[in-house]
Order: structure tokens, then sequence, then C-alpha cells
């Protein structure tokens, strides 16, 4: 059943609002292994406020327990049983960007249930938990809070009624989304997504992030590159020893510019209109001395204009034609074949088969469906997207004459 009128907006969680638990960690527990099924799992960061992307809470909603809102900032030590009576199945949101905070505190369920996975395959247009919340109770919940400070404290009773709801109806929405997929006969494509979520391993952090900046304001020349690292570094051990996001110390795109004048004397820095408009100068000897480190750098020590790490093995579809005609007709027919599916599916074509898969397949290319299947499957395809996609797709490649 899905709502068609206009939703109502729930303002505090039905039990009341729950105090913050923090040194009485053990008796939330006890209270939480009392309690009975799965798990509703959310967390607040404080994101582009503190410099880590720690949880400064951990809302936990479990029936015959009620809701749990857990400050784990100091008390990590005293997880231990928090840890053992969560091993069981969670019902998340976006799973993917609460599980790495989660983990790091230890904390890791059996089995994951990811609402807007769910959502994705059973082909909504509109995927926030809002948007499930309206669809299917016919509630919704205010988001004005989203981007807040979750490290303050005290909390304040708006932002703890407001972090209880996002696991007030969790368990409903399993539910109700558990019968969509089972009429829908998804249950074991949505089950692979999930796992793929739960077992994922975190990507490595970006190498040179500031080359996004270098980019932006163009900087080609290598002392400029050396410059722009330095500053990068030092306003990281700020930011670090601040414990704020590096953001809040100076702007990424300031630093790209004050770089790309490769100022040369403390007098520069020391009047930069940039470093004033952005209140850097408070931190000037610190830039002014990652300059003097980037001047006094060998040129053999700069880096390189382009990041030599290659991503993909091969080059962007936008020069295929000219370099590999073959790959690019492939391309042309697997993609095509992809987009027809996914609206026949009524799914969005990158949770049939992601785009990058999608490029690695045409650019390699395949004798037989089972190699196809390999491929695929190498690059980290789910069986039911393969069972899903290879037929069509090598069905219409041997058609077009594109198979190798």
């Amino acid at each position: 059943m899905t709502y068609d009128l206009p939703p109502v907006l729930i303002e505090e969680p039905r039990e009341g609002i729950p105090d913050v638990t923090h040194s009485d960690i053990d008796d939330a527990v006890a209270r939480l292994a009392r309690g009975h099924g799965p798990f509703a799992v959310d967390t607040e960061r404080a994101m582009g406020i503190r410099y880590s992307n720690r949880a400064y809470l951990i809302q936990v909603r479990r029936p015959g327990a009620g809701t749990v809102l857990i400050d784990p900032v100091g008390i990590e030590d005293r997880l231990d049983g928090l840890r053992e009576v969560m091993r069981e199945e969670w019902i998340l949101h976006s799973a993917d960007q609460d599980l790495p905070s989660l983990h790091e505190l230890g904390l890791t369920p059996t089995k994951v249930f990811d609402t807007e996975i769910a959502a994705l395959i059973l082909g909504y247009e509109r995927h926030s938990l809002q948007a499930i919340t309206e669809k299917l109770t016919g509630w919704t919940l205010a988001k004005e809070h989203s981007n807040s400070d979750w490290s303050q404290r005290p909390l304040p009773s708006e932002l703890r009624a407001y972090a209880a709801l996002d696991v007030e109806l969790l368990h409903e929405l399993r539910h109700k989304l558990t019968d969509q997929l089972v009429a829908a006969g998804r249950m074991s494509w949505f089950e692979q997504e999930c796992e793929e979520v739960r077992t994922r391993t975190p990507k490595p952090p970006r190498k040179d992030p500031w080359r996004r900046y270098a980019h932006r304001v163009g900087i080609l020349d290598r002392r400029a590159l050396g410059m722009l690292r330095e500053l990068w570094d030092a306003r990281d051990a700020l930011a670090r020893e601040r414990d704020v996001a590096p953001s809040k110390v100076i702007s990424s795109t300031v630093l790209a510019e004050l770089a790309e004048s490769k100022p040369r004397s403390w007098s520069a820095i020391e009047n930069s209109p940039l470093l004033e408009a952005d209140d850097g100068l408070e931190d000037a000897k610190t830039w002014w001395k990652a300059i003097r480190t980037a001047w006094a750098l060998d040129p053999h020590d700069l880096p390189q204009r382009k990041l030599t790490d290659k991503k993909t093995p091969h080059p962007p579809v936008n020069r295929w034609e000219t370099m590999d005609p073959d790959a690019f007709d492939r391309w042309q027919v697997l993609r095509t074949t992809v987009l027809d599916l996914a609206e026949e599916l009524g799914i969005r074509q990158e949770v049939l088969i992601k785009p990058a898969i999608q490029r690695m397949a045409a650019w390699e290319g395949w004798h037989t469906i089972d190699d196809l299947g390999a491929i695929l499957r190498r690059e980290g395809a789910r069986p039911w997207q393969i069972d899903q996609v290879s037929g069509p797709i090598h069905q219409a490649a041997q058609e077009a004459g594109v198979v190798l």
C-alpha cells in the first residue's frame, strides 16, 4: 500500500525524546538485549565541521527495547557489550554511509537490510528516507538538522528528536519493502546488493586530492603545484590539531589561488588579499613556511603536471572511435542494450550494471557468453546482474557482428 494524500509531518518520537546515553552505556546495552528482532541503526557525524568522519551519535531502535541514542566518544573501551548484542541484522538507509564509522567502533552486523537499495531495486523514482517514508507510511520526516553540529554537547532536544525519528519507522519500512520485493520477484537481487555493501572493502584515500583544485584554478606550473601540495599538507596538520574540517581553516580554492601566484616574500603573504578575505592571515606564518619549503624543492621532487597513476586500463570512451573502433562498436551495442533492459525492468541502468563494468566489458571484448560473464564477475557484478544482462548483451553483440 502506498499513500497518495499529502504526507503528515512527524515531529516527535512516539515514545518521547530519548536522552543521550554515555556513561550509562551498560544500562542501554541491557535494555537492547531484552528486545527482539533486527536493529534499526543510523549515525550522525559532523562532516564539514570536525576533522574526522567518526560517528558522534549512534541511533539504535529494537522492538521491545525502544530507541537508544549513544554518544560513543570517550567510551570506546566500554563498547564490548554493545558489539556483542548488536551482532544481528541491521536495518539502515544508505548503509554505505554509516557502516564505515560503525566499523571503526567495532560494530558489525551479520546481515543488512538497506531501505535505499530496496527502493532502487523496486524502481522508485525518489529513494531518500524521507521520500520512501512518505510513500509507504504517509508520514514525512524533517531534514533541516542533517548538517548540524552533532559533536556539540549537551545535544539539544530538537536534535535528539530528529535523530530518534531517523530510526523510528525503519522496521515498518522493512516490512512493507519486503512484501514488495517478494511480490516483484527481486528479493534475491536485493539480498545480493545488501551483502555487497556489508562486506565492501573501504576505498583507499584519494591520491593527491589537491589536484582537483589545481585543475579548477588552472595550475600547470610544477613549482606552483609543489606549493599547493605543501600548503595542503600544512592546512591538514592544523585541521587535525584543532579538530576542525580543513575547510574551516582556509578554503581549498584560496590555497590553490595562493599557490598559483607563487609568492616570493613574507610581505606578499602578510598583505595577501586572498588570505585577508578568507581569514587566513592568522596562520600566515604556516603558509609562508610551506611556500618556502616548496621554493627549496629540487625540480626532480616537484609534482608532475598530471597524476601518472592510471585508474582504468582503457582511455576515455570519447577516444575509442579513433583508438579502437571495434571497442567503440561494442560499447555502442552494449550501452544501448543495457539502457533498453533497464527501462524494461523499470530500474536505473547503474543499478542494473555499473557503467564502469560496462565500459570494461566493451573495451576487452569477448568470444562467448561465458567469457562475458567472467569479465562482469571479475569487475564486481553480482550474480543477479550477470543473469539479467549477459544474455541480452551477447545476443545483441552477435546480431551486430561485434563479438570477437
